[in-house]
């Protein structure tokens, strides 16, 4: 298994004796207490009295231990690892560590759990490599065994500076293993590509050229595609069409949470503002209202136009969420809410708890307030109606129904509310004489009124016989309720 092995440190007492710091392990975990502090080091002479069969732990201060676990990643170290100068591994995974002189900040690449199902057959589950660095943490080394195998040199040349950004082009590496790893069944391919690129070219300072080389090499990696194919793959980072393609399509390929797949393109340094989005719940309520998630928290949304419109909802985010919503195209947040309605959950809800029908709830109430009086609709703040015994009608002033409706907190729409009224209690327009004067007014149908409470709210025929006051008290239970939904 070795390569360029003159001097490679083999046993506990020539990693000692060269200098390097290192740490009895068992099952890959340091034995001793206080292993970090150099005080406590294990000399040659106590390491053999006591600790001759255990593994060996090269502690990583001024050091960086690159992990690889997944074999789908080794696909890529070649392709975008610089020269390393120390690689090690064991017959089950031989080029698995990559020791390099430096500190980064740990770090482990980790398939998000609601993609973990793709990675349950691999032999370290969901995690895909990792980022080991400083004190505080160690590698076992040549000179050990986990599980029985031997761990051995693949090629050891000391171990050098990183001549690159080490960061970066791990994350390309782990990035392009788990795309890989989650490459689509045929169908679905080219737009899976496509969207990298349009991500990719959306997101980063990355040239064209980097792209088209990255989507090639997950695509070529896949083994699922033929030369015609990958041919088509080449130029992904130059095609129109990624423009339009991103997150929320891979999120529909892959079938996730357009959040998810933002996790996965974060390794490389994407701050994807849309991805703070994850949720979208459709009211089905006449008219429908929505709520979108953002950050964890649901935001109602009363009129589908608000949606469509990012400026209207950064107002809600502002007053919802007392934060600068984050800045996004009007283009790209139309392909974000296209995401979001792939998978929209659909609310069948009460028609009491709705946007109408709390306005029903307190019209009905409303009209539960008759007077057999005239007079009493012309008051400046006349709480009710005049019922008209002849007519069997109930007129009232569309003032004052809308001060009750104030009252109640309920904001609306002037055009909407009475063609709410218009269209389901059969409310019309019209003149009555009141003191020999002309009075614009509103009139309902009584039974209009009664069954629309009986087809709509639930009371039971029961309490309908007893009348309007029964009716009353169960709107005001109804409405208190209700009233909070929103």
């Amino acid at each position: 298994m070795s390569n360029f092995t003159n001097g490679a440190p083999v046993t506990y007492k020539e990693w000692i004796e060269q200098g390097y710091d290192v740490t009895p392990c068992q099952n890959k975990m340091p034995v001793t207490t206080g292993w970090t502090k150099e005080e406590n080091y294990v000399l040659v002479s106590e390491w053999k009295k006591k600790y001759l069969n255990h593994q060996t732990g090269l502690i990583l201060n001024g050091k960086t231990d690159f992990d690889v676990d997944n074999h789908f990643l080794s696909r890529f170290v070649g392709k975008y690892l610089e020269s390393c100068g120390a690689i090690y591994g064991r017959k089950s995974n031989p080029l698995s560590h990559y020791l390099f002189q430096g500190e980064l900040k740990s770090f482990k690449y980790v398939m998000p759990k609601e993609l973990e199902h793709y990675t349950k057959d691999f032999p370290h589950g969901a995690c895909l490599c990792e980022i080991r660095s400083g004190n505080g943490h160690q590698s076992i080394v040549p000179s050990s065994k986990i599980n029985n195998e031997q761990v051995e040199w693949h090629k050891f040349a000391g171990i050098n500076t990183y001549d690159g950004d080490l960061e970066k082009d791990i994350s390309k590496i782990a990035l392009s293993g788990a795309l890989t790893i989650l490459y689509p069944s045929k169908g679905a391919r080219d737009d899976y590509c496509t969207a990298i690129a349009g991500v990719l070219s959306k997101h980063t300072e990355w040239s064209k050229n980097e792209i088209d080389d990255f989507v090639y090499n997950v695509a070529f990696a896949s083994g699922k595609e033929d030369k015609v194919s990958l041919r088509e793959r080449m130029a992904k980072g130059t095609t129109s069409k990624e423009k339009t393609f991103g997150m929320p399509k891979l999120a529909e390929i892959v079938g996730c949470n357009v959040s998810t797949i933002a996790k996965l393109f974060s390794w490389v340094g994407v701050k994807d503002s849309g991805s703070s989005f994850t949720g979208l719940r459709c009211y089905t309520t006449e008219p429908k209202y929505w709520q979108i998630e953002y950050k964890g928290k649901w935001i109602t949304i009363m009129e589908s136009s608000m949606l469509l419109s990012y400026t209207k909802m950064s107002i809600l985010i502002l007053e919802n969420c007392y934060e600068v919503a984050p800045v996004i195209l009007p283009k790209d947040w139309k392909t974000i809410v296209a995401g979001l309605l792939q998978n929209v959950q659909k609310i069948d809800t009460p028609y009491e708890a709705s946007y109408y029908g709390n306005i029903g709830i307190v019209f009905i109430n409303y009209c539960s307030r008759e007077s057999e009086h005239k007079f009493s609709i012309t008051e400046q703040y006349s709480n009710g109606v005049w019922r008209n015994e002849e007519d069997k009608h109930l007129y009232f002033r569309l003032e004052h129904f809308i001060h009750r409706l104030k009252y109640k907190q309920l904001s609306f729409e002037m055009r909407k509310m009475t063609h709410f009224l218009r269209e389901e209690f059969g409310a019309v327009p019209t003149k009555i004489t009141v003191a020999k004067k002309e009075v614009r007014v509103w009139k309902v149908s009584e039974e209009n009124v009664h069954n629309h409470q009986l087809n709509n709210m639930d009371i039971s025929k029961e309490a309908s016989k007893i009348g309007f006051d029964t009716i009353r008290e169960h709107m005001d239970e109804q409405y208190k309720k209700s009233k909070n939904v929103f």
